[in-house]
């Protein structure tokens, strides 16, 4: 995502924030874990109108004092004040990938039809950093509808060779082809 969205400025302001006090590797490792706890529905319970936002940013502070770094509890609270606590987990998840991307480790989801074995994997990745740089890293999943192929996704990018895409496209350039009366006489 890139600054001009929400998640971007806040995420931006946060490790510019983290970066000045000398604090973004334990910012980014404390957003790895409130984008994990930040439930949903702790989420809706601490943007409860009937709670208010004192008693919420009370219980942000009560329960991560101690456990994660005042530049996120800060954020936390910022967001309870602006109505904003929805996105949190969004802002935590573009601030991860924009250090990430700082320090070019790229992240590609891996998807496929059926299990990939390691050689594929090397094969992969091997590919992967000499198109996207040596920081790639390669997270895989199956996915059996695929038919076959596999889909990688990295950042706001994704690229879809499976058979179920080229199945797609072929059923709708066919049911999108015109039909004359004259389809079966010579």
């Amino acid at each position: 995502m890139p600054a001009a969205t929400v998640a971007g400025v806040y995420a931006q302001a946060l490790l510019a924030l983290a970066e000045e006090r000398g604090s973004t590797m334990q910012v980014i490792e404390d957003c790895r874990e409130t984008v994990d706890g930040l439930t949903p529905a702790l989420i809706t319970q601490l943007n409860d109108p009937r709670l208010g936002k004192a008693k919420a940013k009370d219980a942000i502070r009560g329960a991560f004092t101690g456990k994660l770094s005042k530049e996120v509890i800060d954020l936390l609270q910022l967001l309870i004040d602006r109505n904003r606590l929805g996105d949190a987990p969004i802002i935590f998840a573009e601030a991860i990938r924009a250090a990430e991307a700082k320090v070019g480790l790229v992240r590609v989801q891996a998807v496929t039809a059926h299990p990939i074995t390691a050689v594929e994997l090397t094969t992969l990745t091997e590919r992967l950093k000499k198109a996207l740089g040596p920081g790639v890293m390669v997270q895989t999943s199956t996915d059996p509808s695929l038919i076959s192929g596999l889909t990688l996704r990295f950042g706001d990018t994704m690229l879809d060779a499976s058979a179920r895409r080229l199945l797609g496209e072929m059923k709708a350039t066919i049911l999108s082809a015109p039909v004359g009366a004259n389809l079966w006489s010579e």
